[in-house]
């Protein structure tokens, strides 16, 4: 599996289990929609809330050289480290429905 297809999987996931988590939690309101911003040296995955129209939040960024899954703001990489990889058997290993994982704590509030 080449990044491109790689990186449409992993989007394609976080949007189903997004969807999933929606339509458990908050079946009123309308999920997110998944972005990518392709930059000179990573790729950003934005999430979008109300139908499209809404805030914009970065998900997480990704290394379009290795797959490797990283947590930062919206101007740049907070933390190098990888939290997982798209490439990955479970490509959203390191991440929750909000965002990357935090590595000095537990995650599993967050989980689905």
């Amino acid at each position: 599996m080449n990044y491109t297809e790689a990186l449409a999987n992993f989007i394609q996931l976080v949007t189903e289990r997004t969807q999933r988590h929606f339509a458990k939690n908050f079946d009123l309101l309308i999920p997110p929609k998944y972005e990518v911003i392709h930059n000179r040296k990573y790729d950003k995955v934005i999430s979008i809330s109300d139908g499209g129209h809404g805030q914009r939040s970065v998900y997480c960024w990704i290394d379009p050289k290795t797959g490797d899954i990283m947590k930062g703001s919206w101007k740049a990489i907070e933390d190098k480290r990888s939290r997982g990889n798209i490439f990955n058997a479970d490509p959203l290993e390191g991440t929750n429905i909000y965002g990357v994982d935090y590595l000095n704590m537990s995650n599993e509030a967050y989980k689905e």
